[in-house]
């Protein structure tokens, strides 16, 4: 999960490093390099491409593909460290899943838990001028499709192979994005072309290492390290983008962090 977390983090920079290139664009591209990825990797160990529970398969690949336009549609009109700390809202979204479908129930003390993550997102909105309504719905509904992207993944690995499920991604996303994307160019440079390589790079590194983490490791387990894509995004946004926070923003994202870390622990607690 360590290593998901930091390719994915410097895929989040290299999306807001390309303001000129649309999201349609950049996630097209990305999944054309991953599903070539995936296509080679196999047909060299043999592993049967279409899997076991399509259906849930295909669910995973169109949560996947909504959750990715939402979030970097987030990332390049949002402050960075804001767009990540609103999209680890996963487990809150994620706990939510689990009681509708799993039927587990949400104790008292989570909804107090749940009150100061969102009180935290309501404090940067109400205090940061950057941040429109519209662009928060975004990311919360960007937060909610990963969620049920993680719900499915962690469901699948009783069924089908890591690289399965990741090729799966790719594999909805094209056909939804890429007509639109091909009647929409807009021509990148070299430096542009780079940074795209990179993003799908890092953006299919991530997502093998997220896989092989859910496949080994109660979601509990693996997501504290989510913390650690929060302190990069502050880095690259104060060093790389020139972002500074004033003390209320700066007060919504320990909110939202603490809401979702006392429920963590609060989950954790129970179970021992």
């Amino acid at each position: 999960m360590f290593f998901s977390i930091v390719a994915f983090s410097f895929m989040h920079l290299c999306v807001k490093a390309i303001p000129n290139i649309p999201v349609h664009q950049i996630i097209t591209l990305r999944s054309v390099f991953s599903i070539s990825v995936c296509i080679y990797t196999l047909r060299k160990n043999n592993i049967p491409f279409w899997g076991n529970n399509k259906p849930l398969l295909i669910l995973r690949g169109l949560v996947g593909a909504l959750s990715l336009f939402c979030f970097f549609y987030s990332i390049k009109n949002l402050p960075l460290a804001t767009a990540v700390t609103i999209s680890n809202l996963i487990p809150i979204f994620a706990l939510t899943l689990s009681a509708v479908f799993l039927k587990e129930k949400i104790k008292g003390y989570q909804w107090l838990f749940f009150f100061v993550s969102f009180a935290g997102v309501c404090v940067i909105k109400g205090f940061d001028n950057r941040v429109s309504s519209f662009d928060l719905v975004i990311a919360l509904v960007a937060a909610f499709f990963t969620a049920c992207a993680h719900f499915t993944v962690r469901k699948l690995r009783d069924f089908d192979h890591p690289m399965v499920i990741v090729f799966y991604f790719p594999l909805v996303t094209i056909p939804l994005i890429a007509p639109y994307t091909f009647t929409h160019w807009v021509q990148p440079d070299w430096f542009e072309w780079g940074i795209l390589f990179l993003i799908g790079l890092f953006t299919h590194v991530g997502q093998v290492y997220l896989t092989e983490a859910y496949k080994n490791e109660e979601v509990s387990g693996v997501t504290f390290i989510y913390y650690i894509g929060i302190v990069l995004a502050l880095g690259y946004g104060y060093f790389i983008f020139g972002e500074t926070y004033n003390f209320q923003t700066a007060l919504g994202i320990f909110l939202i962090i603490s809401g979702i870390g006392s429920n963590l622990v609060y989950k954790k607690v129970q179970r021992h």
